[in-house]
């Protein structure tokens, strides 16, 4: 892609885009690389450089008004070529069927369309992601998959079901995940125009509010450009897009969209923490079964978790949310695969990490075994076994952005956070806690020592906080008046306004939201495509 800071462009000339993107992330970049192979002009913006940088990092505070959130913004927005994938750990995994439902103990529930509509662009997700498999890998098909025995313990699965998540891999850089923004320098989508630098600051629509006409940007320095265009795609995250939306308010006073005042509800997250833990000199075996495996596939070799997660029968039974357990290993100082990686990348001391890889030659042949012969994770020297647990949220229109009286350095509205958590996500984790213990206790597995906070039936304790993963603030409906963007991502009464991300999902799931996000991307792709080929405005 052709990529340009907007300060070197000529400020008389005029910028327009058949499609305008904005945001680099997983979403944009995603549906800037599709539409790159058709013939129209597609322009993707993005606030940051190609390089972190603070005074770009400050134009993502927020004033949090509700339940304790990660503090540090980059963990959650990373305004730079490539967006959140600079920092994202990799993790990927569909939502299950449950999770399009609509349940009737689960208010404001249910998507527009079934869980099995998405398997092709689960499918089509995989390169993007550096993933295996793009669909049927979550499930027991993962030993398919694998061409593995099961080794799953003989769980009550009217209880407890298995549950794999597979973690990206960068092709050129087997050690890291993929990171977008450099396939975004690659020349792989030359039809598209990246434009850096340049932040996003306002939504033109016609008088009426019913059209987009262009948007407004701005470069590092404060001019103001303008990119006219009848489509637009907002890829800017969870809080950004509503955000966006609720501060372009020239027009319609509460802001582009949101006749139903529903721009900004609903947002959701992750609480995520640890349950209980486990003995740690007599977890091998558990940690074998339920821990790392690495399967070659035809793009290579590509590593999984396996964990647990609750039935559809029980969630449905004791109405409760979509929950999931892992193990989390808590390695120690000297553990001789970070010491050995430390070595080989010429960081830390080389002496003491010489005599920690050393003084724990037996753990290393063992481990070389595990990962070359057995296809499973390297055994790791640990302070802890823990279990940790990541839960669905509810639906709350409670639980919500709005715009602060506080103001970035181009004048607009910060946003103004109120995250709420309710009773249903900590008893959900509390009976899923129970369960693991009891199921274990049943099998003659290692003994789950649960935390406190889950035996005595109190409240999540402060390390369960958000995981950066802003979720359903311009949620997806078939009715205008339960959400901001229909089936095809277009917002409510707004032609050729689209969102994509997170902020679209009408329900959060269990799972990390980026190959949703994804698959999700290339499915509005599609309809862009069919837009441009019909040669619709």
């Amino acid at each position: 892609m052709p990529v340009v800071d907007l300060r070197d462009i000529e400020p008389e000339a005029r910028l327009e885009a058949d499609v305008c993107v904005v945001g680099s992330g997983p979403a944009g970049s995603t549906i800037a690389r599709e539409l790159a192979g058709e013939r129209c002009r597609v322009v993707l913006l993005e606030s940051g450089g190609i390089e972190r940088d603070v005074n770009v990092d400050a134009l993502n505070e927020v004033e949090n008004v509700g339940q304790p959130r990660v503090a540090d913004q980059w963990l959650v927005r990373n305004r730079m070529l490539g967006g959140s994938t600079k920092t994202w750990t990799g993790r990927c995994a569909p939502f299950d069927d449950i999770d399009f439902e609509t349940r009737d103990w689960v208010p404001h529930s249910g998507w527009p369309f079934v869980a099995q509509d998405l398997t092709p662009f689960l499918v089509r997700s995989a390169p993007y992601l550096g993933i295996g498999a793009g669909a049927g890998f979550t499930t027991d098909s993962f030993w398919t998959l694998s061409g593995r025995r099961k080794s799953t313990p003989d769980l009550n699965d009217d209880l407890l079901v298995p549950f794999f998540w597979q973690f990206s891999k960068d092709a050129s850089n087997r050690f890291d995940y993929m990171r977008l923004g450099k396939n975004l320098q690659s020349g792989a989508a030359a039809a598209a125009n990246v434009i850096l630098n340049a932040t996003v600051t306002h939504i033109n629509t016609m008088d009426t509010g019913s059209c987009v006409q262009s948007v407004e940007v701005r470069d590092r320095g404060g001019a103001v450009r303008t990119i006219h265009t009848p489509r637009l795609v907002l890829c800017a995250g969870g809080i950004e897009n509503a955000r966006l939306l609720l501060a372009s308010n020239r027009v319609i006073s509460r802001g582009v969209g949101n006749q139903n005042d529903l721009v900004g509800r609903f947002l959701m997250d992750h609480p995520r923490g640890r349950v209980g833990h486990f003995n740690v000199e007599s977890s091998e075996a558990l940690q074998r079964t339920l821990g790392v495996y690495n399967v070659k596939t035809a793009a290579g070799t590509h590593r999984f978790r396996h964990g647990l997660r609750l039935s559809p029968v029980y969630q449905r039974q004791h109405e409760l949310l979509n929950c999931a357990v892992w193990l989390n290993e808590v390695v120690t100082k000297d553990d001789p695969w970070n010491a050995l990686s430390r070595i080989l990348r010429g960081t830390g001391s080389l002496i003491k990490d010489c005599g920690f890889v050393g003084s724990n030659l037996g753990m290393i042949r063992r481990g070389l075994k595990q990962f070359l012969v057995d296809g499973n994770g390297l055994p790791r020297k640990l302070e802890r076994l823990e279990l940790e647990c990541i839960v669905e949220q509810r639906p709350d229109p409670e639980s919500r952005i709005t715009l602060s009286d506080r103001k970035d350095r181009y004048g607009i509205p910060i946003p103004r956070i109120n995250w709420k958590i309710s009773e249903q996500e900590q008893r959900t984790v509390r009976m899923l806690g129970r369960l693991v213990e009891a199921e274990f206790k049943r099998l003659g597995l290692n003994e789950l020592e649960l935390d406190s906070w889950v035996v005595n039936d109190e409240k999540f304790p402060p390390a369960f906080q958000d995981v950066a993963h802003p979720t359903g603030t311009t949620r997806m409906s078939a009715d205008p008046k339960a959400g901001v963007v229909d089936a095809n991502c277009q917002v409510h009464g707004v032609h050729g306004l689209f969102v994509a991300g997170s902020s679209i999902f009408p329900t959060s799931s269990h799972v990390n939201p980026t190959h949703m996000i994804v698959a999700m991307a290339i499915r509005l792709a599609d309809t862009l495509k069919r837009q441009l080929s019909s040669g619709l405005r």
